[in-house]
């Protein structure tokens, strides 16, 4: 799989980031060392306790792009609102590749930050960043 198919779309009904040149999705547990005198071997036992995710992109900013697409701006105003959005993590394909394909992984999340760099005579970029607010979900298409 190329990164291309890999797509963070967002909202309902789910759009894909514009001009994304990169994603990320980390999720990791927290975990609780619950080690004992009792216990042999020298190793740490732990437990876990709690999760937390946090998702990105990378793009180019754009001020224009059709109705399946978050632009530059739309991402600015979503973390501006500072509300939980649907999010989507999944292969794609079709039309300029935004058509949701495959096994997905569904959460709700808060656009939290937002970074806007515009070099000198350069492409206008940005990263956009969300803190998940629920347990992902794994859909599988029937």
């Amino acid at each position: 799989m190329k990164g291309q198919n890999l797509r963070i779309l967002i909202g309902s009904p789910a759009k894909c980031i514009a001009l994304a040149t990169s994603c990320t999705y980390h999720i990791s547990n927290t975990l609780e060392d619950v080690s004992t005198k009792d216990d042999l071997g020298g190793f740490q036992k732990q437990e876990v306790t709690g999760a937390a995710g946090d998702i990105s992109c990378d793009a180019l900013y754009a001020v224009g792009t059709d109705a399946t697409a978050i632009n530059g701006e739309a991402a600015l105003d979503l973390v501006l609102a500072g509300s939980e959005v649907d999010v989507e993590f999944s292969p794609t394909e079709g039309a300029n590749n935004r058509t949701a394909t495959g096994t997905k992984y569904t959460c709700k999340a808060i656009v939290n930050d937002i970074s806007i760099n515009a070099p000198n005579r350069q492409n206008v970029t940005y990263t956009i960043q969300m803190q998940m607010n629920s347990k992902p979900t794994k859909v599988v298409p029937q």
